[in-house]
Order: structure tokens, then sequence, then C-alpha cells
């Protein structure tokens, strides 16, 4: 560490940063989107979207790296799923788990290794006591 000619740290040296500096983004990703008029296709109503505004919405959502997970049958609480999904599919960083519908789960990885990992397999099982459940 560097030492002024009194003995003292340097400014700025060995300060921390606030919790609120360090949860801040530092480049601002977030843009607005206009609102899109409905258009009908065959009588069914259908919006259209620019590539562009789809890549917008990814980073607006946080959806980099997300995976939605389906259960062929049976499926268990989420609150198990938070614990068993990491371990049982052998993710190696963090992930967030979010119920979709009763079969559907929304997995946002924070890793691409973890990404393409669970992209990579057909199927994962999820074994929670004496019960396995697939999902694809």
């Amino acid at each position: 560490m560097a030492v002024s000619a009194v003995g003292q740290p340097p400014t700025g040296v060995g300060q921390s940063a606030s919790f609120a500096s360090l949860l801040k983004p530092t480049i601002e990703n977030h843009k607005h989107l206009p609102r899109k008029s409905i258009s009908y296709l065959h009588g069914e109503p259908i919006v259209m979207w620019e590539q562009s505004e789809v890549d917008q919405m990814i980073i607006n959502e946080n959806l980099h790296y997300a995976v939605i997970g389906k259960f062929s049958y049976g499926w268990p609480k989420i609150n198990d799923l938070h614990r068993l999904i990491p371990t049982q599919c052998e993710l190696k960083g963090d992930c967030i788990i979010g119920l979709l519908s009763n079969r559907h789960i929304l997995i946002r990885a924070t890793l691409l290794e973890d990404y393409v990992h669970l992209l990579s397999k057909p199927a994962f099982y999820i074994t929670q006591r004496e019960t396995t459940t697939a999902v694809a």
C-alpha cells in the first residue's frame, strides 16, 4: 500500500464504496420501447417487432442467459427447485428460478457456461426424495 510523506495513506486508497454505489449499474442499458399497434392476420391479433426491439427487451428484462424448462409430469415446489436445480443440473454460477406456470419454469443463469450447459442436454432429471421428475 502506498504511503504519503506524513504516514497517511493517500486519499482514495483503502476507502470502501457504499453499498448503493456498488449496486448501481455502470451503464444505463434500459431504453423505453414505444407501445406497438396491434395488427390482425386472418382475424388473429399480432404485434410486429423489429429485431433491435427484441434485443433491447432482452437487455431490459435481463434475459441474456434465460432458459425455459417444462416438467413432463409432476413438479416439486418452487422452494425445492431453488435448492435442487443448481446442484443437480451442475450449475457453477448463481441462477434465478421463477415459476411461469404450473409446469414451466424460467431459469436465468448468470454465466454463459451454465447457459450452454442447460441447453446442451435434452432433459435434466430432478430427484427429490423418492421421486424423479424430468425437466426438458
